[in-house]
């Protein structure tokens, strides 16, 4: 049996090896369309959207106009917004980047397959390779199923952020004023 030391290298050397394989190209082109974009819609299932919502939260942060896919509160989608889909290698995928199309919106996928049909269909697609179902061009893991692409995919979106912080110039006091205040944080504890 590994010991927990083991595994934390082993996890943190596999996330190393995905954040890097990231074609820098692509990701410019991931952060030019959410600059001119007028909304931005995200969409992922399971743990997937636990990243996705982190992601739609920073960019609100950031004065985008962000919202979750199929949340309450997100609006209509057309032409001059954009879709970014995490993960794209599912039939439900597929219909949400179809009818965004559909309706006039520019389609972005983050996935670890853009040589399937939903990468075909996107404007701009983002390689990030962790593992799915352990196929090329997949960074094989030692995690079960797909947790390697889950916990990249957390590190590659606040990456993004961070890449969108700088060449926005947006300060961290302008981003709390933006973050909720309904959370009655109570300062430093004795």
């Amino acid at each position: 049996m590994r010991s927990y030391r083991e595994l934390v290298q082993a996890v943190v050397e596999e996330n190393r090896r995905v954040l890097e394989a990231v074609p820098e190209d692509q990701l410019g082109l991931l952060i030019a369309e959410i600059e001119k974009a007028k909304t931005i819609q995200l969409y992922a299932m399971g743990r997937m959207q636990a990243s996705m919502r982190g992601f739609a939260m920073r960019l609100k942060h950031m004065g985008f106009d962000a919202y979750v896919v199929f949340d309450t509160t997100t609006p209509v989608i057309g032409p001059g917004d954009l879709l970014i889909v995490n993960c794209a290698v599912t039939a439900v995928e597929l219909n949400v980047i179809r009818l965004a199309k559909q309706a006039g919106a520019r389609v972005c996928t983050v996935t670890a397959h853009p040589e399937n049909e939903l990468g075909r269909l996107a404007d701009v697609t983002v390689l990030v390779p962790g593992q799915i179902f352990g196929t090329p061009p997949e960074v094989r893991s030692i995690q079960p199923m797909a947790s390697l692409l889950e916990q990249a995919r957390f590190l590659f979106e606040d990456i993004v952020v961070m890449l969108l912080i700088e060449k926005r110039g947006v300060s961290m006091a302008e981003m709390q004023r933006r973050h909720t205040n309904l959370e009655g944080v109570l300062g430093t504890f004795a």
